[in-house]
C-alpha cells in the first residue's frame, strides 16, 4: 500500500500547533550548541521568531554564524510511550530589536508568547538592555519523521516515516 503524500499544509499546521523547538547553532570555532526555545510563526509561514537576550550562547553564536537548524517534536496524546514525531527545519537567523512589530505581534498570538513578552518587558523596565528577537528565515525544504504517518507503517520499515516537503515561494 503506497504511503499518502505529506503536504506542506499539513506540516505547517503542525509547526503552528507547537511552540517548542530545539534550536541548534554553532560557535565561531564550529562548536555545536542546542537550546530548547519557545517560538512563534509569522503569517508569511517562512519566518520564525524567538525571544532571547543578546548575551546568551544562542545569540552570540548566531551573531558569528547565522546558519541554524530546529527540531520541533510533536508529542502523541494517545501513544505517549512512542517517541514524538519530528519536524526538522534549517534557516538563517538574525538578531533584531525586541520591539520589532512583527515579532511582538507573533508572540502576542499565543498564551506562552504573551507571558514571555510580559517577562521581557518587566526585565526592560528594570534596566535590561540585552533583550532581542531572533528572526529565522526558513529554508524551503522541510524534513519530517512520522508526521501524519501511522506507527504501524514504520514498524517493519523505519524509513517509511521520513518525508520532505517544499514550501513554494
Amino acid at each position: 500500500m503506497p504511503k499518502p503524500r505529506l503536504t506542506y499544509g499539513t506540516v505547517l499546521r503542525e509547526i503552528r500547533r507547537q511552540h517548542f523547538a530545539v534550536l541548534s547553532t554553532s560557535s565561531p570555532t564550529g562548536q555545536p550548541a542546542s537550546a530548547g526555545i519557545t517560538y512563534g510563526v509569522s503569517d508569511s509561514d517562512s519566518t520564525i521568531y524567538v525571544m532571547t537576550r543578546r548575551h546568551l550562547q544562542k545569540a552570540r553564536n548566531i551573531a558569528a554564524n547565522p546558519h541554524v537548524s530546529l527540531v520541533i517534536p510533536t508529542p502523541r496524546r494517545l501513544l505517549w510511550f512512542v517517541p514524538p514525531a519530528t519536524i526538522q527545519l534549517t534557516g538563517h537567523a538574525e538578531i533584531i530589536s525586541w520591539t520589532d512589530q512583527e515579532g511582538t505581534r507573533v508572540f502576542s498570538q499565543f498564551w506562552l508568547g504573551r507571558q514571555i513578552l510580559d517577562n521581557y518587558r518587566s526585565l526592560h523596565a528594570r534596566g535590561d538592555t540585552r533583550i532581542a528577537f531572533l528572526r529565522i528565515e526558513l529554508d524551503p525544504s522541510i524534513h519530517t519523521y512520522m508526521i501524519d504517518t501511522p506507527v504501524w507503517r514504520v514498524r517493519n520499515n523505519m524509513e517509511a516515516g521520513a518525508s520532505t516537503v517544499i514550501r513554494s515561494r
